[in-house]
C-alpha cells in the first residue's frame, strides 16, 4: 500500500479558517491526499494512515462512500456511472506544446481534497472531496462536442470572464467548435433564445459587468430543459450559478442520467456572498469586499465629524456573514 501525501495546498492567500457566521463553513488550505478507487467495488484504501487497518466500505448513498477509519468520500456523479461501456479518448492537451513542458499536466483519479486541513491522531479521517482538474483521457471527441453555457440568478463580478475562459479553453485547449450561449437563465433552454460563441465573440467580453448572455430567477422545468438539450443535440452543459441554481443542474443530471443521455452537466458556483463550501473563494467576492469598504470608511467619517456619532453600515450575505467579516477586516475602522 502506498502510504505517501503530497503537501501542495489550494489555497492561494492566507485567510481564517472558520468562520462565526456560518458553522458549516470548510476549513481553507485543503491539502491534496492520494487514495486508491476501484468504483466498482467502492474499495478505498488510505494512503497516510501507518497503521495496518482493514479497509472495509460502505456506501451511504450513491455518491458518498465511507470506510471504517472514517475516511468519507463525497464523490461527483459520472457518465461511467451509468454507461459503464462509454469509451474514452486520450485528452487533446497531450498534443498541446504549451502542456508539453508541463509536469503533472493531468490530475489522478485517485486524487482527493482533505476538508478539514488539522485532525486529530485518533480522530476520523473525516470528509474528503474529488479532486478537480483535467484527467488523461476524456469521454467526448472534440469534434463531436456541442456545448452550452446559461447563467442564471443575480449578477456577480467575474461572470463574462468566467463565459470568456470556458469558451476559450474548449476552443484552444479541446477544439471545440459548437458552442452556444443559452440566453435567459434556465427560461432560455425551452424559449430558444441563443447566441453563438466563440472566441472572438467573447474576446473583450471580460471588461464589462454584467452577463451578456442575461440571467432570470427560477423558470426551471426539468422536463422541458432537458427535452430541449436533447433536441439540440447539446452534450456538454456548463450551468453558472448559487446554490440554488447548483440544485436545478443536480436535477437535470438526474433526468439526463433517467433517460440514459450521453450529456455531461457542470455547476459553476457563482455567488458573490462565498457561501459555497468545499472551493476556497467565490468569484466576485473580493470586489464586494473592496466595495463594502466604501461604505464603511463614508460611514467613518462621518461619524468622525460628529460628537458620540455612530454609523451603521448594512452589507449583503443572506444568511452568511463573509462580506461583512472580510471588509471588517480589511477596513480596521470598525
Amino acid at each position: 500500500m502506498d502510504h505517501s501525501i503530497s503537501s501542495r495546498s489550494l489555497s492561494r492567500s492566507p485567510s481564517p479558517s472558520i468562520s462565526p457566521f456560518n458553522s458549516k463553513r470548510m476549513i481553507l488550505n485543503p491539502v491534496f491526499h492520494k487514495f486508491n478507487f476501484d468504483s466498482r467495488n467502492f474499495e478505498i484504501k488510505p494512503l497516510v494512515s501507518r497503521q495496518n487497518r482493514p479497509v472495509v466500505v460502505a456506501v451511504r448513498s450513491s455518491n458518498q462512500k465511507v470506510h471504517n477509519d472514517g475516511f468519507v468520500l463525497e464523490d461527483v456523479p459520472h457518465l461511467t456511472n451509468f454507461l459503464p461501456d462509454l469509451p474514452s479518448y486520450p485528452n487533446p492537451l497531450k498534443k498541446s506544446q504549451a502542456y508539453a513542458v508541463v509536469k503533472q499536466t493531468f490530475v489522478s483519479p485517485e486524487d482527493a481534497v482533505a476538508q478539514n486541513i488539522v485532525i486529530q491522531k485518533d480522530s476520523p479521517r473525516g470528509v474528503h472531496f474529488r479532486r478537480a482538474g483535467p484527467r488523461e483521457k476524456v469521454y467526448f471527441k472534440s469534434d463531436e462536442v456541442r456545448a452550452c453555457i446559461v447563467t442564471c440568478g443575480g449578477l456577480c463580478p467575474g461572470i463574462n470572464t468566467v463565459i470568456r475562459e470556458i469558451v476559450c479553453g474548449l476552443s484552444y485547449m479541446y477544439g471545440v467548435d459548437e458552442i452556444l450561449g443559452i440566453e435567459g437563465g434556465y427560461r432560455g433552454f425551452y424559449s430558444k433564445n441563443t447566441l453563438t460563441l466563440s472566441p472572438k465573440v467573447v474576446n473583450d467580453i471580460h471588461k464589462r459587468g454584467g452577463t451578456i448572455l442575461r440571467t432570470s430567477r427560477g423558470g426551471h422545468d426539468t422536463n422541458k430543459i432537458v427535452d430541449n438539450i436533447e433536441d439540440r443535440g447539446i452534450n456538454q452543459v456548463y450551468i453558472i450559478g448559487g446554490d440554488g441554481t447548483q440544485k436545478g443542474a443536480a436535477l437535470i443530471y438526474k433526468e439526463v442520467e433517467k433517460r440514459g443521455l450521453q450529456v455531461a452537466v457542470a455547476g459553476i458556483p457563482k455567488t458573490i456572498d462565498n457561501d459555497i463550501a468545499v472551493i476556497d473563494k467565490s468569484f466576485g467576492f473580493d470586489t464586494a469586499v473592496e466595495e463594502a469598504q466604501r461604505a464603511i470608511n463614508a460611514a467613518h467619517v462621518e461619524v468622525e465629524s460628529v460628537e458620540n456619532g455612530v454609523g451603521i453600515v448594512k452589507l449583503m450575505g443572506r444568511y452568511s456573514g463573509f462580506i461583512s467579516m472580510y471588509a471588517t477586516l480589511a477596513s480596521r475602522d470598525v
